[in-house]
């Protein structure tokens, strides 16, 4: 008969909490680089350039289109063989770097969807009364684009946190890899993984929590 050790359970929970920190570093700052390269991206796919629209597109098509796993692996260790001044990256950089190439894709659309949600008519306004292309970017597309594309870079966001979990596979110690540490010490595994679980569970329920709050104070202030 499976027994369930409840004590173990409890101080499984205290112990994989001081990870937390960490795993909301990595997701974030990962996050924060994601929208960076995002937002290089939709400007690439509205250069006039046919060449280099292609080439922001391919880069979107493959990140959206394989594992994330497929990605970590090639970028830790498929690359260093070819080049060899990856050989000295640390996993952690590594991990945060693959995230956010990976997460770029998928926010770049994101952005890509909100700007084209603005009317036309209201660019075509702007202009008429004399402001330039940035001003009408600025005052005027921009604000409304990001009230709309908001709750999906939000949800975004809880995604990049949930992904940290595949970080243990090589070799970075967060939420996940913690559980692990823990369970192979007295086999205790369920328990670890329960716990890992409802760790995530409500690390995310409070990230949510802040976003819908965030919502609240954008949408009164726009």
């Amino acid at each position: 008969m499976v027994r369930f050790d409840f004590n173990f359970f409890v101080n499984c929970i205290f112990e994989i909490i001081f990870k937390v920190p960490y795993t909301l570093y990595l997701g974030c700052v990962s996050f924060a680089l994601s929208i960076f390269i995002a937002i290089m991206l939709v400007a690439l796919r509205g250069s006039k350039i046919a060449p280099v629209r292609g080439l922001a597109g391919l880069y979107i098509s493959f990140f959206r289109s394989t594992p994330y796993i497929t990605q970590l692996f090639i970028f830790y260790y498929g690359l260093p063989q070819i080049f060899f001044s990856l050989r000295s990256i640390s996993a952690e950089t590594a991990f945060i770097v693959s995230v956010a190439l990976n997460t770029s894709a998928f926010n770049a659309e994101i952005i890509r969807g909100g700007l084209m949600s603005v009317d036309k008519g209201q660019k075509e306004a702007a202009i008429s009364i004399g402001l330039s292309k940035f001003q009408t970017m600025k005052e005027i597309i921009v604000p409304q684009a990001f009230i709309s594309i908001f709750p999906s870079l939000g949800n975004a966001l809880v995604g990049t946190i949930k992904n940290t979990a595949v970080a243990f596979t090589i070799g970075v110690v967060e939420i996940l890899s913690q559980a692990k540490i823990a369970a192979a010490i007295g086999y205790n595994f369920m328990e670890a993984y329960i716990a890992a679980g409802i760790v995530y569970w409500l690390l995310i329920v409070c990230v949510d929590l802040i976003q819908r709050q965030l919502e609240v104070r954008i949408y009164r202030f726009l």
